[in-house]
């Protein structure tokens, strides 16, 4: 099933966008009385058929279902973006796919790069979203620096990936139920004195393995993980 999305549904009358028109229109051939779902990216799935095209389209709601969410943990990956714009991209395009409820970007002391176009990885995020079948949009949020992160505050289990981390659990079995945070640093990893200051805001050093992992590889083999084993769980 196709899913659009539009995020500001307010009446039974869905004008929908320009682009989103020309994919219904011109790639899936849609006539006035077709139908299409869309999504508002919180959860709630409109069937809706088409009543007008122009050079956008118009649709009426003909009902819509609250569904929720396609796992029932949560995941908030927290990483430093990759020097490649591409690769920061493919990380969100990736862990929406698997299953991510919330992505911040952190500038860390080792960062190569410091800017970060959010609105880019927000629209990266909703095609993934409608591509996967998923209607739930994750939060993307602003970037900001490791210092100002780890001074949030927030409450269940949270766990930061380094190289140096001999004789720390594997993340998959330090994975729980509940609220998941986990940090990814740079190419360069985080510095001994972020990695210290993150244990004493109560994280968790982790390991993911034997290999030193890219930082997008590390990325969507956390979400990856988590998925794994809680999706066993939720099916039970």
């Amino acid at each position: 099933m196709e899913i659009f999305y539009y995020p500001d549904i307010q009446n039974d009358i869905i004008n929908i966008p320009a682009e989103e028109s020309k994919h219904i229109i011109k790639v899936l051939r849609k006539k006035i009385g077709d139908t299409i779902a869309i999504t508002d990216g919180r959860g709630n799935l409109y069937q809706t058929e088409i009543i007008s095209i122009d050079k956008t389209c118009s649709a009426a709601i003909k009902s819509v279902e609250k569904k929720s969410r396609s796992h029932n943990y949560y995941f908030h990956l927290a990483f430093a973006p990759t020097k490649a714009n591409e690769k920061i991209e493919l990380i969100v395009e990736k862990c929406v796919e698997i299953g991510v409820d919330e992505i911040s970007p952190i500038i860390s002391e080792h960062s190569e790069r410091k800017v970060v176009k959010t609105e880019r990885l927000k629209n990266v995020a909703i095609a993934a979203m409608k591509q996967s079948g998923n209607i739930y949009l994750p939060i993307i949020n602003e970037p900001t620096t490791f210092n100002k992160f780890i001074d949030k505050k927030f409450n269940g289990n949270l766990c930061i990936a380094h190289c140096n981390n001999f004789g720390t659990p594997y993340y998959y079995d330090a994975i729980k139920e509940g609220y998941n945070l986990i940090l990814i640093g740079p190419e360069g990893d985080f510095s001994q004195k972020e990695v210290d200051t993150a244990i004493n805001h109560g994280y968790k050093a982790v390991q993911l393995g034997n290999s030193i992992l890219r930082v997008e590889t590390a990325a969507i083999f956390c979400c990856s993980a988590a998925a794994l084993k809680l999706y066993k769980r939720n099916k039970e």
